[in-house]
């Protein structure tokens, strides 16, 4: 496994990615109709968007000479927030996240690092904790569809 920046000749495989494992790990979650109405090309134009931002960089997994991720990091000079980090299903189970973790905490290790996660999503928490991340008090309420309660994590 190897982790890169991307760059903007690999938006086509941004965008797939990014909506396919998107709609992998929200599937039973989110409406069918909902999980429907996102596609690679709407997220290979959030990825160009993301381009001319000095404060967001997307990260690609490549696993097999294959991209099998993707992570979407926005941040300042003092806290780096993981927007996204999405791995295909066929990927997971190995390790990636963990290694992932391992190379925000190594590259950001002078930030505060957050993430917001869904309160229904006791396998990502449970992941997040591992990692070190603690739960905060903060609460969103995002709309996907429905309202979804997002909780906030955070690791100093």
């Amino acid at each position: 496994m190897v982790i890169l920046k991307a760059t903007k000749e690999d938006a086509d495989v941004i965008g797939k990615v990014h909506s396919d494992a998107w709609k992998q790990t929200y599937q039973g979650i989110f409406s069918q109709e909902y999980l429907d109405s996102d596609s690679p090309s709407s997220r290979r134009e959030e990825f160009l968007r993301s381009l001319d931002d000095k404060h967001c960089v997307y990260l690609r997994i490549e696993a097999d000479g294959q991209t099998a991720g993707i992570v979407k990091l926005v941040g300042n000079e003092e806290e780096i927030e993981i927007s996204s980090i999405y791995i295909l299903e066929k990927y997971r189970g190995r390790g990636f996240g963990r290694k992932v973790m391992e190379y925000i905490f190594s590259e950001y290790k002078d930030l505060r690092i957050v993430l917001w996660v869904l309160e229904v999503n006791l396998n990502a928490r449970a992941f997040y904790e591992k990692c070190g991340f603690e739960l905060t008090d903060k609460v969103r309420v995002i709309d996907r569809g429905g309202e979804f309660k997002q909780l906030m994590y955070v690791r100093d």
